[in-house]
């Protein structure tokens, strides 16, 4: 698209009536890009979407972060709860009762969902307890990151402790 603009010019010496068309050329090329908003949008918005795709992630992150822990939470209480009545699990192929301390494990790894235990569940007592005793589970879990790369930049381990108090046991 040539750039030429038309303009009416009055002729020297002529009256006001009397008018000439002159074409002239409005720039050169290099005037006009350095003049010129073209590509401004487009370098603004490269500029800014670093910045735009690591609030989203991070938003998203800082979510599920979130989100593991009080599934872990839930899990560990879920587990102490199941300690305190001191019921155990039955084996499906044998019939014969889980002992306590591995019933309670299993009910933290059925609550976990997709979470990753990082170290192991401690029970205290190891055996789970009497009625009236103190029983704590403490599980220790490892976040992974949906982003690949993340989690060697920034590991999150976290412990989840819960404590009650043993109920009477009926059997």
């Amino acid at each position: 698209m040539a750039m030429w603009k038309t303009r009416l010019r009055a002729l020297p010496g002529a009256g006001q009536r009397v008018a000439r068309l002159r074409a002239t050329y409005r720039a050169s090329a290099t005037h006009r890009l350095l003049r010129g908003s073209h590509g401004q949008g487009l370098v603004e918005f490269a500029l800014i979407l670093p910045v735009l795709l690591s609030l989203i992630f991070g938003i998203f992150e800082f979510g599920r972060l979130g989100l593991s822990h009080m599934t872990a939470k839930h899990a560990v209480a879920e587990a102490t709860r199941y300690a305190v009545t001191g019921r155990q699990l039955v084996d499906p192929e044998s019939g014969d009762p889980i002992p306590r301390a591995e019933t309670i494990r299993q009910v933290v790894r059925d609550n976990v969902g997709l979470l990753a235990i990082a170290d192991s569940i401690v029970i205290d007592p190891p055996d789970g307890g009497g009625p009236e005793d103190l029983v704590t589970v403490s599980v220790n879990f490892k976040h992974r990151f949906f982003l690949p790369g993340l989690d060697d930049i920034v590991p999150v381990d976290f412990t989840v402790r819960t404590a009650m108090k043993n109920e009477p046991f009926i059997r």
